[in-house]
């Protein structure tokens, strides 16, 4: 049912989100009162069985999500047929569609020398409105927190298909830890799609567990580790791509030594553009980041 579903929205050209999907397919089976469907839990899971049947994405079956994630930086794309300039998309930058498929999304011409991608909308905009893609000829890409899989997967392609470097400013706590891990190495629920949208390549530029010393920051913007911070530290230590990395282990360690956590953000206490003025430059001209 699933697959018929899909197979017919590809034939119509026609998208629809998992949402959509379910009510497409939910009806009572004939001479029975049996539904096709109780919930959208249960379609949503035989959507997965589909994929890795298929060894597909769900973005290629015409399947979509929300949009949540903004680019900025000297590209030039054609979405569904439109040129779109990614200089010139005015204050809020390009909005990252869900299906970012090479026959939906194509890269017409690209200056950028890296990736920056970032946490949050609130530090992307600090990085667009100071124009730090200009002075450092870079894209720079938000997920608004966990980025969702057409963000991932359009940094995956800007990787691999113009051999874009990815660098990763997240916020010093387990969430950001564990962000970058599924950017790095994809989502371990649903591993089977690691190798079209994980990129072992990317780099942990920053928040740091020594930054509240080395960037000299006031008690004021510490916040301190509650249980399940520290539960969750301890966990994404044991990651099999982290637990043999002395450097990630230090890293895990003095936050926990610490006590507290700290957000990008905080950063804005020393001055409104310190992250993109002297914090980033720095770091990516010390080469001073995790992988």
């Amino acid at each position: 049912l699933i697959s018929s579903g899909c197979k017919r929205l590809i034939e119509e050209g026609k998208t629809t989100s998992l949402r959509g999907l379910y009510y497409m397919l939910k009806h009572s089976i004939e001479g029975t009162k049996e539904e096709t469907f109780d919930d959208q839990a249960d379609s949503d899971t035989i959507i997965e069985d589909v994929e890795v049947t298929l060894n597909s994405l769900r973005e290629e079956m015409h399947l979509y999500a929300s949009n949540r994630g903004n680019l900025v930086g000297p590209i030039t794309l054609i979405d569904s047929g439109d040129e779109i300039d990614c200089t010139r998309m005015g204050s809020a930058g390009y909005s990252i569609p869900s299906i970012c498929e090479p026959d939906v999304i194509q890269f017409k011409k690209c200056n950028a020398k890296f990736i920056l991608h970032v946490e949050k909308d609130t530090v992307w905009r600090r990085f667009a409105e100071d124009k730090f893609w200009l002075k450092h000829q870079c894209l720079v890409t938000h997920g608004g927190g966990q980025p969702p899989r057409g963000v991932r997967r359009l940094l995956h392609r800007l990787h691999k298909e113009l051999n874009l470097p990815v660098y990763c400013l997240l916020d010093n706590d387990p969430w950001g830890y564990y962000i970058y891990s599924v950017l790095k190495q994809g989502s371990i629920n649903l591993a089977f799609e690691s190798v079209r949208m994980g990129i072992p390549e990317a780099k942990y530029i920053g928040l740091r567990s020594k930054d509240f010393d080395r960037c000299q920051l006031s008690n004021s913007v510490k916040i301190n580790l509650n249980d399940q911070d520290v539960k969750r530290a301890k966990q994404i230590a044991e990651y099999p791509w982290f637990k043999d990395k002395k450097a990630w282990q230090k890293e895990i360690q003095t936050m926990l030594g610490n006590g507290f956590k700290l957000e990008v953000e905080s950063l804005i206490s020393k001055d409104i553009s310190y992250v993109t003025e002297e914090y980033v430059p720095a770091r990516l001209e010390d080469q001073d980041w995790l992988d």
